[in-house]
């Protein structure tokens, strides 16, 4: 009787340390795959399917990527939030979805409560540019003339809701002027550049490609463009101004810490990599690779304040 008590009480403790975390089967021990809430071929899909690269050469495991696609980024984060926490469903989502979307749609999951924030990816500080119809050479001067005759100058957004538009109503609350909003179901740059539209706000990369026909005043951020530096940063005239777009990385809430840290450590990695940080440069676009703790605190600050705007503006998604 005691030689089968034992043998019982053998089993149960070899049971239980199977299925404790510290000798539970190390992660991972299949395919990963990144759910990327756009389109096949666009930067988010380049840079993310570079990470993906660069992610299962760390791991040594099949990272896949899945596109998404609809509801403003709303469909994939949806798909991905009812995926199981284990680990191997990872969110590849832009800033619109954590910050804008709870505050412009009604929502099946919660952005901010059925994620867990890995590490920012990746951002990019937004310009305000100019039509070359503007003679305006700096920001100062392009507020003082919209000041000076209110609802004369137009921007172009992506669409209303989109953060082309939500940049333009902060920043219209900010220097106290009043721009007439003309949105656009398709791309607004040909008519920013023939002069059709006045202003917009517009990705690093789409402005330094068309400098022949736009003039950039001014960089969302705290700081200039290091491939622009001629052009002031917004923050220079508007203090603490600031509003980029960014990617980041996001597993279920529920999963595990030990998974959550893992991942953590080979994406930073993957992003720090010299190959990633070059794709980035030619992007024009910072890598990310903070902690999950500051990634955490930086989306519930930035969809406070995204989501001020969004109110006192009256913005509705189309």
């Amino acid at each position: 009787m005691n030689k089968l008590l034992k043998f019982l009480l053998a089993c149960i403790s070899i049971l239980l340390s199977c299925t404790s975390g510290h000798s539970a089967t190390p992660y991972p021990i299949k395919p990963i795959h990144l759910i990327l809430p756009v389109p096949a071929g666009n930067a988010g899909d380049i840079v993310g399917r570079l990470l993906a690269d660069r992610l299962s050469k760390n791991l040594n495991q099949a990272v896949l990527v899945e596109n998404k696609l609809g509801g403003g980024g709303n469909i994939g984060a949806e798909y991905a939030a009812k995926a199981l926490p284990d680990g191997y469903s990872v969110l590849i989502a832009s800033s619109g979805i954590f910050t804008a979307n709870k505050h412009l749609y009604k929502l099946n999951f919660d952005p901010l409560m059925d994620f867990t924030p890995i590490t920012l990816v990746y951002s990019g500080a937004p310009l305000l540019v100019v039509s070359p119809k503007i003679t305006f050479k700096s920001l100062q001067e392009f507020i003082d003339a919209a000041k000076k005759e209110p609802g004369k100058y137009t921007y172009a957004s992506y669409g209303s809701g989109h953060i082309s538009h939500i940049i333009a109503e902060m920043f219209k609350s900010a220097v106290s002027i009043d721009l007439l909003h003309v949105p656009y179901k398709n791309s607004p740059l040909p008519d920013v550049m023939s002069g059709e539209v006045d202003v917009i706000f517009e990705s690093p990369l789409l402005v330094i490609n068309n400098l022949a026909k736009l003039r950039p005043l001014g960089v969302v951020s705290l700081k200039r463009n290091v491939r622009l530096p001629d052009v002031q940063a917004i923050s220079e005239v508007l203090p603490g101004f600031e509003i980029t777009g960014w990617v980041g990385a996001f597993l279920q809430s529920g999963a595990s810490q030990d998974v959550v840290q893992r991942l953590h450590t080979e994406l930073v990695k993957a992003i720090k990599s010299p190959e990633f940080k070059s794709k980035l440069d030619d992007l024009m676009l910072e890598p990310g690779g903070n902690s999950t703790e500051e990634f955490t605190q930086y989306i519930k600050t930035m969809s406070d304040k995204v989501g001020r705007v969004i109110q006192d503006a009256k913005i509705k998604a189309e």
